[in-house]
């Protein structure tokens, strides 16, 4: 099993995570964090493995540094270095800036970038040794256009394609490449926690009409994998039905 390519997604138990972890089973073996809800956790790994590939979970709070690096360390000695770094992670405290608390602010800076420069900052240079690999960012087209409400998680997002855009250039003479990902309103529990009204509003202002599902990321992460990206670096690949046009 273990001959297969490995991919390392955090935050892989639900949503687009669970997703981007179903679609890439088909051809990788399969490590995931997860925070809370083990049993949900476990039930998805296990649902996808099988004599081929493996597909294996383990719980991390991205945001401390000292759990990412024990992750990190146990993911090298145990599975190997990864072929490919999904950073997935992230979540949305919504409020007007001016009415914003502190922990607030900090709460979703450590969970949507800086968890992306930990994951980064630990196998980065396993992954430069091997000499080819892929780091993709899931970012959101908040962080091309902004949202009223979310000014912390939309400079998160503008400034995950920012790391994306400066590491692909550090990391390029490596043959490792760096994309992110900018999904516009796609149906998970997140979306699902909107009012109706402005979740049809939100419907009605995307030219396709339609609300995107986690799996249009998820194809995109597997096509930037395989070989239609091996010329693709330092890109923004956008995923929002032409919300953003």
């Amino acid at each position: 099993m273990k001959s297969k390519k490995m991919v390392l997604v955090t935050a892989g138990s639900r949503g687009i995570g669970a997703a981007i972890v179903r679609v890439l089973s088909k051809h990788y073996n399969i490590v995931f964090t997860y925070r809370t809800n083990k049993e949900q956790a476990e039930l998805l790994a296990k649902s996808l493995t099988n004599n081929n590939t493996f597909c294996v979970c383990y719980p991390c709070d991205v945001t401390k540094t000292s759990e990412v690096k024990s992750f990190c360390e146990m993911l090298l000695d145990k599975h190997g270095t990864p072929y490919a770094l999904i950073n997935n992670a992230g979540i949305s405290v919504n409020n007007l800036q001016i009415n914003m608390t502190i922990a607030e602010w900090q709460t979703v800076i450590e969970t949507n970038l800086n968890a992306t420069f930990y994951f980064n900052h630990y196998l980065l240079n396993p992954m430069i040794i091997d000499g080819d690999g892929c780091i993709i960012n899931i970012s959101s087209i908040s962080g091309l256009r902004g949202n009223i409400g979310q000014t912390s998680y939309s400079a998160s997002k503008a400034a995950q394609i920012g790391m994306t855009k400066s590491l692909a250039k550090e990391v390029a003479m490596f043959n490792v490449r760096v994309n992110s990902i900018a999904p516009g309103l796609v149906e998970t529990e997140m979306t699902a926690e909107l009012p109706k009204k402005v979740l049809d509003q939100l419907i009605k202002s995307t030219p396709l009409r339609k609300i995107g599902q986690p799996d249009d990321v998820a194809k995109m992460v597997e096509y930037l994998l395989g070989e239609g990206g091996n010329f693709i670096t330092g890109q923004t690949m956008v995923i929002d039905g032409g919300l953003s046009i």
